[in-house]
């Protein structure tokens, strides 16, 4: 498999993945810092396109590159939102940046602002159904399981 990348901004540096990690950073693709406001939202260019080739898209498989938060900036209480970018999708990547704060936040040019994560995507066939089968758990939904 392979991820082809299209670079939209020179000053980026190539992707780049450490052994034993899952993702891949990505940066702020922006010429000058932007002001997240105190409890704001910002939608931040990546400055890249992405295309998957090679997976086996056999009996329902594909992938997806899954955009995720990276913990340097959830610890400080600003967080990517997680989101799917669909194997099709060929625009430019943007982020959602969510500042928890009580105080305003600055994203600086090239700042790691999330992770791509690529994942295998299993689409099985959809049946309707009048009856589904019983477990211990039914319909009890969020808390049920006693565990905090």
């Amino acid at each position: 498999m392979q991820l082809k990348v299209k670079y939209l901004n020179s000053s980026l540096p190539p992707l780049a993945s450490k052994d034993g990690d899952s993702g891949y950073d990505i940066r702020a693709a922006i010429d000058e810092s932007w002001i997240i406001p105190a409890k704001g939202i910002a939608t931040i260019p990546a400055g890249i396109c992405l295309e998957l080739t090679g997976y086996p898209a056999a009996d329902g498989w594909s992938a997806e590159i899954q955009i995720r938060p990276r913990s340097g900036l959830t610890k400080n209480g600003v967080i990517a939102q997680f989101g799917t970018v669909d194997a099709a999708y060929r625009g430019e990547i943007k982020v959602n940046i969510m500042n928890f704060n009580d105080f305003d936040f600055e994203i600086k040019p090239l700042d790691r602002i999330a992770q791509i994560v690529v994942c295998p995507v299993f689409k099985p066939e959809v049946c309707a159904a009048e009856i589904l089968s019983e477990t211990e758990r039914g319909g009890k939904g969020f808390g049920s399981s006693g565990i905090r």
